[in-house]
Protein backbone atom coordinates (compact mmCIF):
# COMPACT_ATOMS: atom_id res chain seq x y z
CA UNK A 1 0.00 0.00 0.00
CA UNK A 2 2.84 2.38 0.79
CA UNK A 3 4.26 1.83 -2.68
CA UNK A 4 1.02 3.12 -4.28
CA UNK A 5 0.81 6.34 -2.30
CA UNK A 6 3.52 8.23 -4.15
CA UNK A 7 2.08 7.63 -7.66
CA UNK A 8 -1.41 8.59 -6.43
CA UNK A 9 -0.07 11.80 -4.95
CA UNK A 10 1.74 12.57 -8.18
CA UNK A 11 -1.41 11.94 -10.21
CA UNK A 12 -3.39 14.22 -7.92
CA UNK A 13 -0.68 16.89 -8.20
CA UNK A 14 -0.63 16.84 -11.99
CA UNK A 15 -4.45 16.80 -12.12
CA UNK A 16 -4.52 19.87 -9.89
CA UNK A 17 -1.93 21.55 -12.11
CA UNK A 18 -4.05 20.90 -15.21
CA UNK A 19 -7.16 22.28 -13.50
CA UNK A 20 -5.31 25.39 -12.41
CA UNK A 21 -4.01 25.97 -15.92
CA UNK A 22 -7.53 25.69 -17.36
CA UNK A 23 -8.86 28.04 -14.72
CA UNK A 24 -6.14 30.54 -15.55
CA UNK A 25 -7.39 30.65 -19.16
CA UNK A 26 -10.89 31.82 -18.18
CA UNK A 27 -11.80 35.36 -19.19
CA UNK A 28 -8.86 35.68 -21.56
CA UNK A 29 -8.40 36.48 -25.24
CA UNK A 30 -6.00 34.67 -27.56
CA UNK A 31 -4.45 36.17 -30.69
CA UNK A 32 -5.10 33.70 -33.51
CA UNK A 33 -3.60 35.59 -36.44
CA UNK A 34 -1.56 38.78 -36.66
CA UNK A 35 -0.57 40.56 -39.86
CA UNK A 36 1.68 43.59 -40.08
CA UNK A 37 2.32 45.88 -37.11
CA UNK A 38 0.03 45.26 -34.15
CA UNK A 39 0.86 46.34 -30.59
CA UNK A 40 -0.58 45.15 -27.29
CA UNK A 41 -0.68 47.46 -24.28
CA UNK A 42 -1.02 46.17 -20.73
CA UNK A 43 -2.80 47.83 -17.85
CA UNK A 44 0.51 48.65 -16.15
CA UNK A 45 1.68 50.67 -19.16
CA UNK A 46 3.85 48.06 -20.87
CA UNK A 47 3.68 47.40 -24.59
CA UNK A 48 5.07 44.86 -27.05
CA UNK A 49 4.33 43.53 -30.55
CA UNK A 50 1.28 41.28 -30.56
CA UNK A 51 2.06 37.78 -31.84
CA UNK A 52 -0.13 34.79 -32.66
CA UNK A 53 -0.69 32.79 -29.49
CA UNK A 54 -0.40 35.76 -27.12
CA UNK A 55 -2.96 35.89 -24.31
CA UNK A 56 -4.77 39.12 -23.41
CA UNK A 57 -7.03 39.92 -20.47
CA UNK A 58 -9.25 42.68 -19.12
CA UNK A 59 -7.36 45.97 -18.98
CA UNK A 60 -5.24 45.23 -22.06
CA UNK A 61 -5.48 47.14 -25.34
CA UNK A 62 -4.61 46.43 -28.96
CA UNK A 63 -3.54 48.95 -31.61
CA UNK A 64 -3.47 47.99 -35.29
CA UNK A 65 -1.61 50.20 -37.76
CA UNK A 66 -2.09 50.68 -41.51
CA UNK A 67 -2.00 47.57 -43.72
CA UNK A 68 -2.26 45.39 -40.61
CA UNK A 69 -4.90 43.22 -38.93
CA UNK A 70 -5.47 40.83 -36.03
CA UNK A 71 -7.92 38.04 -35.24
CA UNK A 72 -8.75 37.53 -31.56
CA UNK A 73 -10.62 34.61 -29.94
CA UNK A 74 -12.31 34.88 -26.54
CA UNK A 75 -12.57 32.08 -24.00
CA UNK A 76 -16.37 32.33 -24.38
CA UNK A 77 -16.06 31.35 -28.07
CA UNK A 78 -16.49 34.81 -29.60
CA UNK A 79 -14.11 35.95 -32.34
CA UNK A 80 -13.32 39.46 -33.60
CA UNK A 81 -11.28 40.69 -36.54
CA UNK A 82 -9.53 44.02 -36.03
CA UNK A 83 -9.04 45.98 -39.24
CA UNK A 84 -6.21 48.39 -40.01
CA UNK A 85 -5.96 51.71 -38.13
CA UNK A 86 -7.95 50.38 -35.19
CA UNK A 87 -7.59 50.78 -31.42
CA UNK A 88 -9.61 48.68 -28.97
CA UNK A 89 -9.57 48.21 -25.20
CA UNK A 90 -10.70 45.07 -23.38
CA UNK A 91 -12.51 47.12 -20.77
CA UNK A 92 -14.23 44.22 -19.02
CA UNK A 93 -14.11 40.43 -19.26
CA UNK A 94 -15.31 38.06 -16.57
CA UNK A 95 -16.36 34.44 -16.96
CA UNK A 96 -17.66 31.65 -14.75
CA UNK A 97 -15.83 28.33 -14.69
CA UNK A 98 -16.81 25.47 -17.01
CA UNK A 99 -15.69 21.94 -17.89
CA UNK A 100 -14.21 20.51 -21.07
CA UNK A 101 -10.95 20.94 -22.94
CA UNK A 102 -11.99 22.69 -26.17
CA UNK A 103 -9.81 25.46 -27.52
CA UNK A 104 -11.11 29.02 -27.83
CA UNK A 105 -12.00 28.77 -31.50
CA UNK A 106 -13.66 25.34 -31.16
CA UNK A 107 -16.42 26.59 -28.86
CA UNK A 108 -19.81 26.70 -30.58
CA UNK A 109 -21.54 28.66 -27.81
CA UNK A 110 -20.82 30.58 -24.65
CA UNK A 111 -19.89 27.70 -22.24
CA UNK A 112 -20.62 29.72 -19.08
CA UNK A 113 -21.86 33.12 -17.98
CA UNK A 114 -19.52 35.81 -19.33
CA UNK A 115 -19.41 39.59 -19.34
CA UNK A 116 -17.48 41.29 -22.16
CA UNK A 117 -17.18 45.01 -22.77
CA UNK A 118 -14.90 46.27 -25.54
CA UNK A 119 -14.16 49.93 -26.08
CA UNK A 120 -13.57 50.76 -29.73
CA UNK A 121 -11.56 53.98 -29.61
CA UNK A 122 -11.49 54.30 -33.39
CA UNK A 123 -11.36 52.00 -36.41
CA UNK A 124 -13.33 48.90 -37.36
CA UNK A 125 -13.95 45.41 -36.03
CA UNK A 126 -15.92 42.48 -37.39
CA UNK A 127 -17.26 40.13 -34.76
CA UNK A 128 -18.88 36.74 -34.40
CA UNK A 129 -20.43 36.34 -30.97
CA UNK A 130 -21.50 32.74 -30.41
CA UNK A 131 -24.81 31.96 -28.70
CA UNK A 132 -24.65 33.57 -25.26
CA UNK A 133 -25.92 32.38 -21.89
CA UNK A 134 -29.06 34.17 -20.69
CA UNK A 135 -27.13 36.35 -18.23
CA UNK A 136 -24.10 36.92 -20.46
CA UNK A 137 -23.35 40.08 -22.40
CA UNK A 138 -21.08 41.24 -25.20
CA UNK A 139 -20.99 45.03 -25.67
CA UNK A 140 -18.88 47.21 -27.95
CA UNK A 141 -18.74 50.76 -26.58
CA UNK A 142 -17.74 53.77 -28.66
CA UNK A 143 -17.81 57.54 -28.17
CA UNK A 144 -21.08 57.74 -30.13
CA UNK A 145 -22.93 54.74 -28.73
CA UNK A 146 -22.83 51.11 -27.66
CA UNK A 147 -23.58 48.01 -29.72
CA UNK A 148 -25.24 45.36 -27.55
CA UNK A 149 -24.71 42.01 -29.26
CA UNK A 150 -26.66 38.80 -28.62
CA UNK A 151 -25.19 36.01 -30.70
CA UNK A 152 -24.57 37.21 -34.23
CA UNK A 153 -22.07 38.34 -36.80
CA UNK A 154 -21.72 42.10 -36.80
CA UNK A 155 -19.53 45.07 -37.70
CA UNK A 156 -18.81 48.20 -35.66
CA UNK A 157 -16.93 51.10 -37.23
CA UNK A 158 -15.98 54.46 -35.72
CA UNK A 159 -14.34 56.80 -38.20
CA UNK A 160 -13.81 60.41 -39.23
CA UNK A 161 -15.07 61.71 -42.57
CA UNK A 162 -12.63 64.46 -43.53
CA UNK A 163 -14.73 65.75 -46.43
CA UNK A 164 -17.86 66.25 -44.33
CA UNK A 165 -16.06 67.16 -41.08
CA UNK A 166 -17.89 64.64 -38.92
CA UNK A 167 -17.47 61.47 -36.91
CA UNK A 168 -19.47 58.42 -37.92
CA UNK A 169 -20.51 55.30 -36.06
CA UNK A 170 -21.69 52.44 -38.24
CA UNK A 171 -23.16 49.26 -36.74
CA UNK A 172 -24.29 46.38 -38.95
CA UNK A 173 -26.30 43.38 -37.78
CA UNK A 174 -25.50 40.61 -40.23
CA UNK A 175 -27.64 37.72 -39.01
CA UNK A 176 -28.71 37.93 -35.38
CA UNK A 177 -29.70 40.40 -32.68
CA UNK A 178 -27.96 43.74 -32.15
CA UNK A 179 -29.19 46.77 -30.22
CA UNK A 180 -27.63 50.22 -30.57
CA UNK A 181 -27.70 52.57 -27.58
CA UNK A 182 -27.03 56.21 -28.47
CA UNK A 183 -28.24 59.79 -28.06
CA UNK A 184 -30.40 60.46 -31.08
CA UNK A 185 -33.72 62.29 -31.28
CA UNK A 186 -36.68 60.71 -33.06
CA UNK A 187 -37.12 57.30 -34.67
CA UNK A 188 -34.79 55.57 -37.09
CA UNK A 189 -36.20 55.25 -40.59
CA UNK A 190 -34.54 52.87 -43.03
CA UNK A 191 -33.85 53.67 -46.65
CA UNK A 192 -33.63 50.10 -47.93
CA UNK A 193 -31.17 48.58 -45.40
CA UNK A 194 -29.59 51.74 -43.93
CA UNK A 195 -30.82 54.15 -41.27
CA UNK A 196 -28.93 57.44 -41.05
CA UNK A 197 -29.26 59.77 -38.05
CA UNK A 198 -27.41 62.61 -36.32
CA UNK A 199 -26.00 62.26 -32.83
CA UNK A 200 -27.54 64.85 -30.52
CA UNK A 201 -25.66 65.59 -27.29
CA UNK A 202 -28.65 67.61 -26.00
CA UNK A 203 -30.69 64.40 -25.66
CA UNK A 204 -30.79 63.64 -21.94
CA UNK A 205 -30.37 59.87 -22.14
CA UNK A 206 -29.55 57.12 -24.59
CA UNK A 207 -32.29 55.36 -26.50
CA UNK A 208 -32.29 51.70 -27.58
CA UNK A 209 -32.81 50.72 -31.19
CA UNK A 210 -33.02 47.14 -32.47
CA UNK A 211 -31.18 46.73 -35.76
CA UNK A 212 -32.94 44.28 -38.13
CA UNK A 213 -30.92 41.49 -39.69
CA UNK A 214 -28.74 42.56 -42.65
CA UNK A 215 -29.38 46.23 -41.76
CA UNK A 216 -27.02 49.03 -40.75
CA UNK A 217 -27.40 52.09 -38.55
CA UNK A 218 -25.15 55.09 -39.15
CA UNK A 219 -24.88 57.80 -36.49
CA UNK A 220 -23.21 61.07 -37.44
CA UNK A 221 -21.65 63.71 -35.18
CA UNK A 222 -20.99 66.93 -37.04
CA UNK A 223 -18.60 69.64 -35.88
CA UNK A 224 -21.42 71.96 -34.83
CA UNK A 225 -22.20 69.74 -31.85
CA UNK A 226 -20.20 70.70 -28.71
CA UNK A 227 -19.52 67.00 -28.06
CA UNK A 228 -17.35 66.95 -31.18
CA UNK A 229 -14.36 68.48 -29.35
CA UNK A 230 -14.85 66.17 -26.37
CA UNK A 231 -14.06 63.15 -28.54
CA UNK A 232 -10.65 64.54 -29.42
CA UNK A 233 -9.87 64.97 -25.74
CA UNK A 234 -10.85 61.35 -25.15
CA UNK A 235 -8.73 60.06 -28.02
CA UNK A 236 -5.58 61.68 -26.62
CA UNK A 237 -5.83 59.40 -23.60
CA UNK A 238 -5.40 56.26 -25.70
CA UNK A 239 -2.31 54.56 -27.08
CA UNK A 240 -0.93 55.48 -29.47
CA UNK A 241 -1.78 59.19 -29.07
CA UNK A 242 -4.01 60.63 -31.78
CA UNK A 243 -3.28 64.15 -33.01
CA UNK A 244 -6.22 66.44 -33.60
CA UNK A 245 -6.41 67.51 -37.25
CA UNK A 246 -7.20 71.06 -38.32
CA UNK A 247 -10.95 70.64 -38.81
CA UNK A 248 -13.06 73.06 -40.83
CA UNK A 249 -15.56 75.02 -38.72
CA UNK A 250 -18.27 75.26 -41.33
CA UNK A 251 -21.81 73.87 -41.33
CA UNK A 252 -21.90 70.27 -42.51
CA UNK A 253 -23.65 69.80 -45.86
CA UNK A 254 -27.02 68.12 -45.94
CA UNK A 255 -26.72 64.31 -46.28
CA UNK A 256 -26.75 63.18 -49.88
CA UNK A 257 -26.26 59.48 -49.39
CA UNK A 258 -25.13 57.08 -46.63
CA UNK A 259 -21.72 56.61 -48.22
CA UNK A 260 -18.77 56.82 -45.84
CA UNK A 261 -15.28 57.98 -46.67
CA UNK A 262 -13.12 56.38 -44.04
CA UNK A 263 -10.13 58.28 -42.73
CA UNK A 264 -8.38 57.18 -39.53
CA UNK A 265 -8.23 59.93 -36.88
CA UNK A 266 -4.44 59.56 -36.76
CA UNK A 267 -4.14 60.30 -40.48
CA UNK A 268 -3.11 63.93 -41.18
CA UNK A 269 -5.88 65.90 -42.88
Amino acid sequence: MKILRLPLLLIAFFALGTFSLNAAQLATVKALNVTGTVTKYTEDGGNSPLQAGDILKAGDSVSVTALSSAKLAFSNGSIIDLKENTSVDIAEFTQDGFGGNQSYEQLEADPSKSQVVLELNFGELDGHVKKLQQDSKFDVRTALGTAVVRGTQFTVKLSYNAKRGEFLLGVKNKDGKVIINSRCAGNFEYDKTIADKNYDSTVSKETNEFIPKTHTIIIRLNNRDPYFDTIWIQLKQYFPPVEKPDLPRVPSPEPEDPGIQIVSPNTPV
